[in-house]
């Protein structure tokens, strides 16, 4: 009986320690990060109206031909939300435009448009799409994304801001160029 009662003592503690094991990490996980260091912002900027371009640009891939309407350039304290569309001009693809690698900085399973820079001619700099805490960019994500002619899609990247007596920067797309001198809003 006592070694029955040492077999049952022994599986409820084993028990309650995977238990303990099991149950969330402290909750230091759920707070808010502190105040005095930046937070990235993860959220689309506000949508523009599209009759609004501040620079265009035609690019062609495979049998696509596209244009790239810069809709919006905007600082907000120390970051720059770049907001473009892509729209497409002509497709012999039956499915339509697979976007998947256009605009990202190397060919990957999951794209984002983390390819486009902003050049900064005044300083002689490259502003890269900023990165959350993760490691992954502050930009939109392209999975799974077909566009038939005439449909457009709304993209969307974070930037550190370039000084604030920088008024204009080139904008670089992959696969489309650089639009020279858009003006920061």
């Amino acid at each position: 009986m006592r070694l029955t009662k040492v077999i049952t003592l022994a599986t409820l503690a084993a028990l309650a320690a995977g238990c303990q094991m099991d149950r969330p990490s402290a909750p230091a996980s759920r707070e808010a990060p502190p105040q005095s260091q930046p937070v990235a912002q993860t959220t689309a900027p506000p949508t523009v109206a599209p009759d609004k371009v501040l620079a265009s640009r035609e690019g062609a891939l495979s049998n696509t031909t596209f244009r790239i309407d810069v809709v919006q350039l905007i600082r907000r304290d120390r970051f720059v939300n770049l907001t473009f569309t892509a729209t497409v001009i002509k497709t012999g693809e039956v499915l339509g435009w697979q976007v998947h690698n256009a605009f990202s900085a190397v060919a990957k399973a999951n794209p984002t448009v983390d390819g486009v820079f902003l050049v900064d001619v005044k300083n002689a700099k490259k502003h890269l799409v900023a990165l959350d805490s993760e490691g992954g960019c502050v930009c939109s994500r392209m999975e799974g994304l077909f566009l038939k002619q005439d449909q457009t899609a709304v993209f969307s990247a974070t930037f550190a801001a370039p000084p604030t007596d920088v008024g204009s920067v080139d904008v670089h797309i992959p696969n489309v160029g650089t639009l020279a001198n858009v003006a920061i809003g």
